[in-house]
């Protein structure tokens, strides 16, 4: 049997993203967690900087090896399909890209969770839930979301609908957001954990959680509205309680 028709294992990763040089950060690195279609976790969590495993690794099949070894998987050589949620914007605001571009500008700027030139349409929109994402303009998470966006353009390139990409062999990535999914979940924030590692594990896994349901119950997550740029992506996650 050739490895084109050996049957591909589905794997569900969920990325906390650290910065670039997070591992000088004890409070916040990245964490990845894995599970499986049965919702069972796999391997174990693992915590630290996944920096010197995106620069070594040369294909999308070799940075999923990679995962899949830090987070202690058997079979790594297996051939093996991974749904990878994110915890970081993949997207910058569209007005914000035009400022920088061409200078254009917009009439009018008044509360700064409505800034078109901090906040995409898929951010601005959750105040109304009274959720105010971090800015990756303002909000010191821009090496986060690089680091995030240079993943996806190495080992995805190829966004075959809004939000969601692909390298059409063996990985797909989207965003998502673990504040987000607690909120409209009913989590509390008090039932936390208490600890940056317990955190940027606990992230991982909402992501990865979220990553099988949009393989596998895309219903249960929030599609994309009409509105929304392309170039600005989307953040998934679970329906609205109202819906």
């Amino acid at each position: 049997m050739s490895e084109a028709t050996v049957p591909r294992e589905h794997l569900f990763i969920g990325w906390d993203v650290g910065g670039w040089n997070c591992d000088r950060n004890p409070n916040s690195r990245d964490a990845l967690f894995v599970v499986d279609g049965n919702r069972q976790a796999m391997g174990q969590p693992w915590r630290g900087n996944l920096r010197n495993t995106i620069n070594s690794s040369n294909s999308p099949a070799s940075f999923l090896a990679s995962i899949s070894t830090l987070c202690t998987l058997t079979h790594t050589d297996r051939p093996r399909h991974a749904t990878l949620a994110i915890d970081a914007p993949l997207g910058f605001p569209d007005a914000f890209a035009q400022l920088i571009a061409d200078g254009n500008t917009i009439n009018e700027i008044n509360q700064s969770a409505a800034n078109p030139y901090l906040f995409r349409q898929t951010e601005r929109r959750l105040v109304a839930e009274g959720i105010t994402p971090l800015s990756a303009i303002k909000d010191m998470i821009g090496s986060q979301a690089t680091k995030a966006m240079h993943v996806v353009s190495r080992f995805a390139p190829h966004r075959i609908s809004l939000g969601v990409w692909t390298d059409g062999v063996c990985l797909t990535m989207i965003e998502t957001y673990p504040a987000l999914c607690r909120a409209r979940l009913g989590q509390r924030s008090e039932e936390g954990p208490k600890t940056g590692r317990e955190s940027d594990i606990q992230d991982a896994e909402i992501c990865a959680r979220v990553a099988r349901d949009f393989h596998l119950n895309q219903e249960h997550l929030e599609p994309p509205t009409n509105e929304t740029p392309v170039s600005e992506g989307w953040i998934w996650a679970p329906q609205p309680a109202a819906t």
